[in-house]
């Protein structure tokens, strides 16, 4: 498996994966994934023989990174595609200084608040109504920068 920057081409798998993972993942227009570069955004992918078995969004900004969006493709979920993708975007975030990770995961998201937790992310807040479809608080998790994965 490659972790690679996301490329225009591999937008159409994105948005499968994505739908696929509907109500957990985010619903980003194909446009957001190449924001401009001020935006400090990255987007990787994981590609393993030529199909795309996932992907994640990230910014960084003011000394801290994001996570945006993180979705893998079902018949690659728990192979450690996920872990790959967050260790791109986490080795990029240290590569431009930032001192810590956060991101938000839906409040009935078990698989990812455990998945996270295996990560060292814990617990720093709560958004209250955050999603929308349905309708539910976020968590935020956060954790310090470098991060050994």
């Amino acid at each position: 498996m490659l972790i690679r920057r996301m490329e225009e081409r591999d937008l159409d798998s994105v948005e499968a994966i994505e739908t696929a993972a509907r109500p957990w993942a985010a619903h980003w227009t194909r446009e957001a994934y190449f924001a401009p570069a001020d935006m400090a955004m990255c987007a990787w992918v994981a590609d393993h023989a030529g199909e795309i078995a996932g992907f994640v969004l990230a910014r960084y900004a003011g000394g801290e990174m994001e996570i945006l969006n993180l979705a893998v493709a079902r018949d690659a979920r728990r192979k450690g595609t996920g872990r790959a993708l967050v260790r791109a975007a986490i080795n990029q975030g240290a590569a431009r200084g930032a001192a810590r990770a956060f991101l938000e995961v839906r409040e009935s998201n078990a698989a990812a608040l455990a998945f996270y937790a295996s990560l060292g992310f814990a617990p720093a807040g709560r958004r209250s109504g955050y999603y929308r479809d349905p309708v539910e608080d976020a968590l935020l998790l956060t954790v310090p920068l470098p991060l050994a994965l």
